[in-house]
C-alpha cells in the first residue's frame, strides 16, 4: 500500500501499519486501542484536538483545505468561532518568533514507512523535516507539569509520550538512511497571551524508549492478531463506555484505587 496524505490515517493504513499514535494507544490502554483500529471505537474529535490540528494546519499543511472538511468550526461569514480565535492568535504568536518559525523551516508533512524494534512495519508523518532535523509541532494547556495517576507529576512532553513518538521518528529515518538526526517538540500554549517552546528531546530518553517498543512489540502484535486478549485500563472512555456490570464490588476497591494514586 502506497501512502499518501489522503489515505494515510485510513482504516487500511491503520490495519498495514503500526504508526507512534497507535503505539501510545496501546500503552494507555490496549482494549481501545484495539478497538480503534478494528473500526469498533472511535475516538471522539474534541475541542482540544480540533484546536491542535488547526495550529499544525495553519503552520505546517494546508489550512484552508482543512477548513473544508471541518466547517462545524467556522460561522457563517467563514471566520473561526470563538472557541477557535485562539487558535489564530497562537498561530501569529508563534510567526512573530524568528527561532520558533526556523523550527518550522524544511519539508512539511513527509511521509516515511520502514521496518522498525524488531521487523515491525511502522508509518510516520513528520510535521517539519529539514536542516538535519526532525521536529514535531505541538500544543498545550501551557508549559506547567502534568499529574498522572500513580506517576506523580511529570513533565508535559512525558505526560503526552512525545519521547517514544520522537523515538520511533528518529529510527525509521535512522532504518531508512542509515543517519540518527535530532528530536525537537516546537511547542505552543493555549494560554492568552500564548507562550512558545521549542525542546530537544535528549539522545538517551529516546534510546530508552527505543528499547522499551522492543519489548512491548511481540505482546502488541499478538493483541493486534486476536492471540491474547487486551488488557482494560478501567478508566478511559472507552472502557467506561464498554462496562459490563457482574455484580456488587466492595467499598475497599475504590479505598486501594485512592491510595495508589
Amino acid at each position: 500500500m502506497q501512502l499518501t496524505s489522503e489515505n494515510y490515517y485510513s482504516p487500511a493504513a491503520n490495519a498495514l501499519y503500526y504508526s507512534a499514535s497507535q503505539i501510545k494507544a496501546f500503552r494507555k490502554c490496549e482494549a481501545s486501542a484495539l478497538a480503534e483500529i478494528r473500526g469498533e471505537y472511535e475516538r471522539p474529535m474534541s475541542q482540544a484536538l480540533l484546536c491542535g490540528q488547526f495550529v499544525d494546519e495553519a503552520l505546517t499543511g494546508d489550512l484552508e483545505a482543512w477548513k473544508l472538511k471541518h466547517p462545524e468550526i467556522l460561522k457563517r461569514d467563514g471566520t473561526p468561532k470563538a472557541e477557535f480565535v485562539q487558535c489564530e492568535e497562537m498561530v501569529d504568536r508563534a510567526k512573530v518568533d524568528p527561532v520558533f518559525m526556523d523550527f518550522m523551516d524544511g519539508d512539511h508533512q513527509m511521509i516515511i514507512t520502514g521496518s522498525i524494534a524488531g521487523g515491525y512495519t511502522f508509518k510516520a508523518k513528520y510535521d517539519v523535516f529539514g536542516g538535519a532535523r526532525i521536529v514535531d509541532l505541538k500544543t498545550v494547556k501551557d508549559l506547567s507539569n502534568v499529574y498522572l495517576p500513580g506517576q506523580g507529576r511529570v513533565d508535559f512532553a512525558t505526560a503526552w509520550d512525545w519521547p517514544l513518538q520522537m523515538a520511533i521518528y528518529q529510527e525509521l529515518y535512522r532504518v531508512a538512511h542509515g543517519v540518527r538526526f535530532p528530536c525537537y517538540l516546537a511547542v505552543i500554549t493555549k494560554e492568552s497571551p500564548p507562550d512558545l517552546t521549542v525542546v530537544q528531546i535528549e539522545q538517551e530518553r529516546m534510546d530508552a524508549e527505543l528499547e522499551w517498543l522492543k519489548q512491548a512489540m511481540p505482546r502488541i502484535e499478538a493483541i493486534k492478531e486476536g492471540i491474547i486478549e487486551p488488557r482494560r485500563c478501567g478508566k478511559c472512555a472507552y472502557c467506561r463506555a464498554t462496562h459490563k456490570l457482574t455484580g456488587p464490588v466492595p467499598l475497599g476497591e475504590y479505598e486501594e484505587d485512592m491510595i495508589n494514586e
